[in-house]
């Protein structure tokens, strides 16, 4: 009896034992998992090059640390919006749902974001957005605790543009041209407002559908109208077969060309050739940036890739950066949603993003440097030359004109 008691006891204190070592090691183990990030981008469709791009800048950083954040393994899952709002949605319930992502960075598309947006906030699902930059995204009625941008928005690039080309130009009456979907029409919109209240004019106002392969029914219209410039967006495929028409036209030597800088981003400037000379566009990011972190960025972007980084690459970059960063600062601790999304927001201003400082304001939007580009050709090479500085831009210092609407 007496040995059965004492086995039994033993027993106990085994179970014990291990039931304690488990409660101690659990976390350890949990700590030692891989993080799941998932990279919900466009890889068809118009915009596929931006997505191929911000997932390239991401990869390098991840490869500069080593794959790991905070001890743990970092693995990338990666699923296809195809621009579309509906299927962005899908996939991203599927990452959160079944992949069992703890972070996101994405999308491109502004409507695929604003699609994806109540849901995110709904789950507490952290989302770094690199691209999207419809200013609803980050707007006093529509912010929420889980969503970040690093992209500035629409007002953010595009209203300033309007006042420093009114002030910096001769340019008095303008025509706009952009394409039909939110971003393009919140940019011009931004630009309108921002010239007009400056004293410029907006001559016209055309808005070709998104993917549209002739422009020229639209532009025989710039042909006989009396304007100083033409302030336009498009981006990807559109931009290249716009600029590239534009020249065929013959307005290139006639009507100055301005727009955002997704117009002539350094993706797609081998495509567009000679066209895309002269053109002055605004955004935070070009490669011939010159800075230490910079030419590091583009040193290395060289090495892996074999070409020049892109605005889409460096929020790519800067993506990763702020990740890594945020996981690093809770040692790898990050299944409390609360806390993980503090420690996004804590590091912002930490980190050394090639474009320049960075923080978030009050409603998770990115302050930033906005920069003046002119696109020239050195050594052979087409490239967006800096020509001014707007430095650290908030959404707050330029939503004022819609707000009053």
């Amino acid at each position: 009896m007496q040995k059965a008691k004492r086995q039994s006891l033993g027993s106990c204190s085994v179970v014990l034992v291990c039931l304690l070592v488990l409660a101690f090691a659990g976390p350890a183990l949990s700590a030692q998992s891989p993080i799941k990030v998932g990279l919900l981008l466009p890889y068809t469709s118009v915009f596929a090059v931006q997505g191929t791009d911000t997932t390239k800048g991401f990869e390098l950083y991840l490869d500069q640390a080593g794959w790991k954040a905070g001890g743990r393994e970092i693995q990338l899952t990666k699923e296809d919006t195809e621009v579309k709002p509906d299927v962005g949605l899908a996939k991203l319930r599927k990452m959160i749902e079944r992949d069992q992502v703890k972070l996101v960075v994405g999308p491109v598309s502004s409507a695929v974001a604003l699609a994806i947006h109540d849901y995110v906030n709904r789950e507490k699902v952290p989302l770094i957005i690199p691209v999207a930059f419809t200013r609803l995204l980050t707007a006093p009625d529509k912010a929420g605790p889980s969503v970040f941008r690093l992209i500035e928005t629409t007002d953010q690039s595009n209203y300033p543009m309007g006042e420093w080309v009114f002030k910096n130009t001769p340019y008095r009456r303008v025509i706009i041209m952009a394409s039909d979907f939110v971003a393009g029409r919140d940019s011009v919109s931004a630009f309108m407002a921002g010239f007009k209240n400056a004293g410029g004019t907006i001559v016209r106002e055309i808005y070709p559908p998104l993917n549209i392969q002739d422009f020229g029914p639209y532009l025989s219209r710039l042909v006989s109208e009396n304007a100083d410039a033409v302030y336009a967006w498009f981006a990807g495929s559109d931009a290249i077969r716009f600029l590239k028409q534009y020249a065929e036209y013959g307005l290139k030597g006639k009507t100055p060309l301005l727009g955002y800088n997704t117009l002539t981003d350094d993706t797609i400037l081998p495509a567009i050739g000679d066209a895309a000379i002269g053109v002055i566009s605004v955004g935070h990011y070009s490669a011939s940036l010159e800075s230490e972190e910079n030419t590091a960025f583009v040193r290395a972007y060289r090495a892996k890739y074999g070409s020049a980084p892109t605005r889409y690459s460096e929020e790519g970059y800067t993506s990763a950066q702020l990740a890594v960063a945020a996981i690093e600062d809770l040692k790898g601790g990050i299944d409390n949603k609360d806390q993980f999304l503090e420690a996004i927001r804590r590091v912002a201003p930490k980190i050394k993003a090639v474009r320049g400082p960075i923080r978030f304001d009050r409603y998770q939007q990115v302050i930033t440097n906005i920069y003046v580009m002119k696109t020239d050709k050195v050594g052979g090479q087409l490239v967006n030359s800096i020509i001014a500085r707007i430095p650290e831009v908030s959404q707050e210092a330029t939503w004022g004109w819609w707000q009053k609407k």
